[in-house]
């Protein structure tokens, strides 16, 4: 359990129960809200395309997926600044390479519309947000929720742990942190089984009953006519040991090197959510060795900045971090040394380790008829923040 920055018992009730009820409205660094069903335009020059998207229940992934199969392209000609929920409704900046504007504006997919679009001289990067807006109603909450809610407000101060939320690990069977131990350790085996056959709470019957059907006979060849094709990733994988049994590293070389990459990462935030919960719970949130201060831009926590007072930066632990006593004690609770990051037999995914705040600011907060508005900043999950007002803490 991860420890609340509040005491005072949330209001219960669910939220997402359906995508209309949480709604994310990117904030680009300029500070402008890319808001829902409101068109943009700007100026410019250049063989990118800068367009709007929104969307509903689609992840990102498979909408900018989708968006290049419309415009027979390779998905790689697209970028965007972050990932959004899929159980939502959304926007975002996404960029594509020499696509005319008209040509964007013209396509027709279902639950997925174009606010604008115009030419830019740049793609559109990973991380180019300041944050995001979220509109989030809560469904069955207790009576006279509007107390309790002032209480929390009042008890958090404007600020909430900086937790990594549980679609970091994985949106139904929460083990990409599990995939990333064992990846570390190079045991290979352990962390393709996991990959292909554990279910968790898998949805698709058919894929839960070929991942266990695997767990027991490890037959791969039966396993490549079994599993569903929409799982194009465990089939590679598969294809890859049917052909050649026991390489399981050259098995996991088979997926792309930003899905090997999100096991390390998701690994790194698990660290980051265990050590960051047992500080709250002692109360120790100054900052310890290796750790520092940061500034702000516009608003919300820039690690780039130091100065001698602000938001403690913490460890995401990597090859190059300086570990202190604490860091110390929870990697070897884990069989890990920092070099592990280091990734020897894969190179390509090694991680050197960088910062994040241990607290997040909540800006323009307001609840009114159970429905909560808030901005947090990019990275920030707003899953997270719901949990200090709706989780029982008991």
């Amino acid at each position: 359990m991860l420890f609340y920055l509040s005491s005072t018992q949330g209001i219960g009730g669910t939220i997402k129960s359906r995508p209309e009820d949480f709604l994310v409205e990117e904030i680009t660094p300029d500070g402008t809200v890319l808001e829902l069903d409101s068109k943009v335009q700007r100026e410019g020059n250049g063989r990118f395309t800068h367009f709007v998207v929104q969307k509903k229940n689609w992840s990102t992934s498979a909408a900018v997926l989708e968006i290049s199969k419309r415009l027979r392209i390779g998905h790689k000609r697209l970028s965007f600044a972050g990932t959004k929920d899929k159980n939502a409704v959304t926007t975002q900046m996404v960029s594509v390479f020499d696509v005319p504007p008209e040509k964007v504006l013209s396509l027709k997919i279902k639950d997925i519309s174009t606010n604008g679009a115009w030419p830019a001289a740049d793609k559109v990067r990973l991380g180019q947000l300041l944050g995001n807006r979220f509109t989030i109603r809560v469904r069955g909450a207790g009576e006279n929720p509007g107390e309790s809610v002032k209480k929390i407000v009042s008890e958090l101060d404007g600020r909430f742990p900086n937790y990594f939320g549980e679609q970091r690990f994985g949106s139904t069977r929460r083990n990409t942190h599990r995939i990333g131990l064992h990846l570390l350790k190079n045991e290979f085996r352990d962390s393709v089984n996991l990959f292909l056959c554990e279910t968790g709470e898998e949805r698709n019957p058919l894929a839960a009953r070929a991942r266990k059907n695997l767990e027991s006979s490890e037959d791969y060849r039966a396993a490549l006519s079994e599993f569903p094709r929409h799982l194009r990733l465990e089939r590679k994988v598969i294809a890859h040991l049917a052909e050649n049994p026991g390489d399981y590293k050259g098995a996991l070389k088979k997926l792309p090197r930003h899905i090997l990459l999100l096991f390390v990462h998701a690994l790194q935030s698990h660290i980051f959510n265990r050590m960051l919960s047992e500080r709250i719970q002692k109360g120790l949130l100054e900052p310890e060795k290796g750790e520092y201060y940061c500034g702000e831009t516009s608003g919300f926590p820039d690690i780039r900045k130091f100065q001698e007072s602000g938001w403690v930066a913490g460890k995401l632990i990597g090859f190059k971090s300086p570990l202190n006593e604490r860091e110390e004690k929870e990697l070897e609770k884990m069989g890990l040394a920092k070099e592990d990051f280091m990734m020897e037999e894969l190179p390509e995914i090694s991680s050197p380790g960088t910062y994040r705040t241990l607290l997040a600011p909540v800006k323009d907060f307001n609840f009114s008829n159970d429905i909560f508005r808030f901005s947090l900043p990019a990275g920030s999950y707003a899953t997270v923040l719901m949990r200090e007002f709706t989780d029982s803490k008991r």
